[in-house]
Order: structure tokens, then sequence, then C-alpha cells
């Protein structure tokens, strides 16, 4: 039974193993009897080994070990790099009879059979998509929303659904994060505005102990928090939300694929990591070396307004490939 080897980017953070999840998905709906390997430079091999769909995970640092993770049995290759020339060479040796990666002006991308011209404009999960569409069409909205779907399914019946849901973290630092005290500012405003019928629950990360404790010292029974919980438990709660807002964050990727009515709260504008979409917003400082905090809860909340209000497309479904 030949492979199908994924190379995915280069980077150790929770957000960037997030946003191949559908492609992933996407591939073993396609070809259900072939075996998906995964491979990184990094030791991230528990976001991949608890999806159904991902059948081994391999760190490989050395370019002989990513050789080698590139068997001479495979029959399909896709490289989700996009700024080296070294899995385009692997995959010149190798030969797999599919080679899919991005077009980036670059002397490798002569290699692809299928490729994908990438732009640092376009949401990076999206651009992973788009890649499988050079194979086979589909509605990334639709993969994207069967993929968390099934992840939220691996806990669905233990975890309580969100009505409203609020995301203060930050992983890369304190610029990024639009603070608690904005957060709930905001779901005030929300409540308001939607004449008291809301309920929030906050999204807290290991970096958000601090949060976690003032929130529960609120006691308010309008908040709930969820702290550290693993992505299954994260797809189970925000995939029916009525509404979700986030600063930059791992999580905020979860929140965009589950297709919901979605702000993004941005220290400046950066379409990498936000999927631009009708029922979706992203909101920056008016002047960015203001900071992030100088965005006014105001503002959001006529994001969040414009986004319950905005149209969703309908769900198209994934074929197979023979």
């Amino acid at each position: 039974m030949s492979d199908i080897v994924v190379f995915v980017r280069s980077q150790p953070r929770f957000g960037d193993q997030i946003v191949a999840f559908p492609t992933l998905y996407l591939l073993k709906q396609w070809w259900p009897d072939r075996r998906v390997r995964v491979v990184s430079r990094y030791e991230v091999g528990d976001y991949y080994t608890c999806l159904p769909w991902v059948d081994e995970f391999i760190r490989a640092d050395a370019f002989g070990e990513q050789l080698r993770a590139l068997p001479a049995r495979a029959s399909a290759s896709l490289t989700l790099h996009h700024t080296s020339e070294r899995f385009a060479l692997i995959n010149l040796l190798r030969r797999p009879a599919l080679r899919v990666g991005f077009k980036n002006r670059r002397v490798g991308d002569c290699v692809w059979t299928h490729s994908h011209t990438k732009d640092i404009r376009e949401y990076i999960g999206l651009a992973n998509l788009r890649l499988l569409e050079t194979l086979r069409g589909h509605d990334a909205h639709s993969t994207a929303r069967q993929c968390f779907t099934q992840i939220a399914k691996l806990c669905v019946d233990k975890t309580k659904p969100a009505d409203i849901v609020l995301i203060p973290g930050g992983g890369a630092g304190e610029f990024k994060r639009w603070s608690l005290d904005h957060y709930v500012a905001l779901a005030g405003m929300i409540r308001a505005r939607l004449g008291g019928a809301a309920q929030f629950t906050f999204v807290l990360g290991p970096d958000e102990a601090a949060e976690r404790d003032r929130l529960e010292r609120m006691q308010r029974p309008d908040f709930r928090v969820e702290f550290c919980r693993p992505v299954a438990d994260l797809a189970a709660l925000m995939q029916d939300a009525r509404l979700i807002v986030s600063n930059d964050c791992g999580p905020s990727h979860i929140a965009q694929g589950v297709c919901v009515p979605y702000v993004g709260v941005f220290n400046e504008p950066n379409p990498e990591w936000f999927w631009a979409r009708e029922y979706a917003r992203d909101v920056v400082p008016e002047v960015l070396s203001a900071g992030i905090n100088s965005i006014h809860p105001e503002r959001v909340l006529e994001a969040c307004m414009a986004v319950l209000d905005a149209p969703r497309p309908r769900p198209a479904y994934a074929h197979r490939v023979g």
C-alpha cells in the first residue's frame, strides 16, 4: 500500500499545525486506502497522531532524514513549505507520481506536477486547500467545516456547546493580546445589543492562567471558562457557536475552520492568518503604532454585529479521487 507523504511547515506553534488539518482530512477522504504520513522538523506529533486520518508522524530535521521520510513506494508528496528549495530537491530525487507544492519564484518550482502560487495575502489554511484544488475541485469552506466536525465527534457527547466564544490569548507575545478587560467590556456590549440573551465562553491556554483566575473571581453566571482544552474539545464547543471573537492565536484557526461568524482582533493587518469571508471581519488599530489595546471595544462590537447579519455559504461535499 503506497504512502502519501505530507511535509508540514517548519514551525512549532499550535496554529501552524491546525491550519494543516483540513488538508490532511481531504487527502484521506480522496484516498482512504492510502497511508498518510506527516513529516515535521519539530516534535509536534501529538497534534497529528490523534487525528483519524493520519497514520504516521515522523520527526525529520536533517536532509537525509527528510529524504528517507519520502520512501520510494510513495505515490504522492504534498509540501506545505514555500520558502525552501530543500523539499523540491527531495521530490526531485524521489520522484513520486504526484508532487504537489507551492510556486514561489524558485528554481524548484519546476519539480511540482501540481502547484499553487504562494501569496502571503491569502489565508494560509485556504492556500493549503487551494493546493489540493490543483488535483481536484472541492469547496474549501465545506472541507474545513467537515474536518473540524469530524474532530469534534471524538468528544461531542462530553463537551457543552458554546453560545458566544471569546479567545483573549496570544502566545506570540503581549503585542498580540487585546486585553481581558476589553473582552469583558465587549461581552457587556454584546449582551446589551442582543437584549440580554447571551452566554460567553472564554477559551484560555497555558499562558492565560492569570486571566482564568480573574474570570473565576468574577463569578458571573453568563461567563464560562475553558482552560487548556484539547483540539477535539475546542472544535466541539465552537462548531455551533453563534459568534467567535479571537486574538491572533492557535485556537483562532479552529474558530475559523468551523466556519461560524468570526471576528479577529489583530495588532496589524495579517491576511495570511485571517480567512476573509462575508461572515468574518478583522479589526486592527486605526494607528498601528498605538498597539492592539488602542482598539476600542465599540469597534469590535460593530464588527460582531456585521458578521451576525452576514450570509453563510451552503455546504458542499468532497469527492473521492479514484
